[in-house]
């Protein structure tokens, strides 16, 4: 059989077993005849047996173990450095395909007469529309997190409408979940940044749009994206995570003014929130456990650890 369109789909692991063996079969019984579909696991050091169940159920999936936790964007990068597809889909094991949804995007990826990256309709667990693009961090995003108000200025600018609607729009970023695009955009952007591990998604868009990208929502395509389950496996820190990330994104790509002032309200919001959780934490322990982690996140600050 001569296969049309070859495609190398990167899936990073941690301890995400069954959600995992879902994700990959999903992959498998929904390709179409024409579509030559690669896929290489990273594991980030799981102890769950994801690896060998992975390796007995579906031999011809391409393994790379790491004896630690190499993080999510060193891991997609090791899966990049070896993929042969001309189609790259970063993938995250907590998808579920429907449909023909990898071809939709490939062909939509094609037809562009430039670059792009691409990312389908998320669709929650209950089958509720998620947020699969975001918005570039501001400074005013940041003040606003700290007082809650940040949603609220999202659903003034109605940014996210428009994800309920079945329409193809060009977007500032997009979700890491799923992102399709063709390998040659790696040659001209780069790989992720190891260094903004939750915030990596984002600024690779916004490389992209440095270099004239575009950016797209394309919810003819469809994938469930049961959202944040990797990260409940460590709550420390994967709050830590989303807060200090968007620390060293602005220190990046930002001046120096911004960047400081970044750098104050998330001192700032981590203290609000030690003082919020630990007076919550003596009616619930989901509270306790988020005081835990803002302590922890308190303490990574002050190690510079961001």
């Amino acid at each position: 059989m001569k296969f049309e369109k070859n495609i190398s789909i990167i899936i990073v692991n941690y301890n995400v077993i069954e959600l995992l063996l879902n994700c990959i079969n999903s992959i498998y019984s929904n390709n179409t005849s024409t579509l030559e579909i690669e896929i290489i696991l990273v594991d980030n050091n799981s102890t769950d047996g994801s690896v060998d169940v992975v390796a007995l159920r579906f031999p011809e999936v391409h393994i790379i173990t790491n004896k630690f936790n190499a993080g999510f964007p060193a891991a997609n990068n090791q899966g990049i450095k070896i993929a042969r597809g001309e189609f790259i889909f970063l993938l995250n094991p907590d998808t579920e395909i429907l449909d023909d949804a990898i071809e939709k995007l490939m062909q939509f990826v094609e037809a562009q007469n430039t670059l792009c990256l691409v990312t389908p309709k998320l669709l929650n667990s209950d089958f509720t529309v998620q947020k699969s693009i975001q918005r570039f961090i501001t400074v005013k995003e940041i003040i606003a997190e700290l007082f809650f108000l940040h949603d609220y200025m999202d659903k003034r600018k109605g940014y996210f409408q428009n994800l309920k609607r079945n329409e193809i729009i060009k977007v500032e970023a997009l979700s890491g979940a799923a992102i399709m695009m063709k390998k040659e955009v790696i040659d001209k952007i780069g790989t992720l940044d190891v260094d903004l591990f939750w915030t990596e998604d984002m600024e690779f868009c916004y490389r992209a749009n440095l270099r004239g990208i575009d950016r797209i929502y394309f919810p003819k395509a469809v994938i469930i994206h049961h959202q944040g389950q990797s990260g409940k496996k460590n709550i420390n820190v994967m709050l830590s995570s989303q807060v200090l990330s968007k620390i060293k994104f602005f220190k990046k790509n930002h001046s120096l003014l911004q960047y400081y002032t970044v750098l104050i309200f998330r001192l700032l919001h981590i203290i609000s929130r030690l003082l919020i959780f630990g007076f919550l934490s003596f009616f619930n322990k989901i509270y306790r456990s988020k005081f835990s982690a803002y302590f922890y996140t308190l303490k990574r600050f002050i190690k510079n650890d961001y």
